[in-house]
């Protein structure tokens, strides 16, 4: 059981009964799970969510890369979801002194997305669209909000 609790760590406890029963062929109550873990030093805690697409290798090289510009030359476009129906479990099993994790998508349903520009100015372009943010709203968003007050600037 501590094996699937450090694969992953939103397991319900009929979850892992269900699974001793059909893997182990071994029938015990819910409560004498919840004591083995405890025994074994895994407890129920809030879930930390950490993006899917998290890659610590990569941010360590694009670090690296824009290490090379004045913090003038730096712009950052960024995208963001909102959705407020987004459904998820608040708590996690995990070792004691352990953080609790669940990896999962962060969009269901009815949300709006958006665009913004920041740099050392601060936010300097930004947009908000319902739904998803099309290549066509996208390239219209920088055409008119980014390119062109960037290039009247520069003159």
């Amino acid at each position: 059981m501590t094996a699937l609790i450090n694969h992953r760590s939103d397991w319900f406890l009929d979850e892992l009964l269900g699974l001793l029963d059909t893997n182990r062929f071994i029938s015990v109550h819910f409560t004498t799970i919840y004591q083995e873990l405890e025994r074994s030093g895994v407890s129920l805690k809030k879930l930390q969510r950490i993006a899917k697409k998290c890659d610590e290798d990569l941010r360590a090289d694009f670090m690296r890369i824009m290490g090379q510009y004045s913090p003038e030359e730096i712009g950052f476009l960024d995208k963001f979801l909102k959705n407020e129906c987004t459904l998820h479990q608040r708590r996690g099993w995990a070792k004691k002194g352990k953080c609790a994790v669940m990896r999962g998508v962060f969009v269901h349903g009815r949300w709006v997305s958006g665009e913004g520009l920041l740099s050392l100015n601060g936010i300097v372009a930004s947009t908000v669209v319902e739904g998803s943010m099309t290549c066509e709203k996208f390239l219209y968003f920088l055409e008119h909000s980014v390119v062109s007050p960037v290039s009247i600037s520069c003159c």
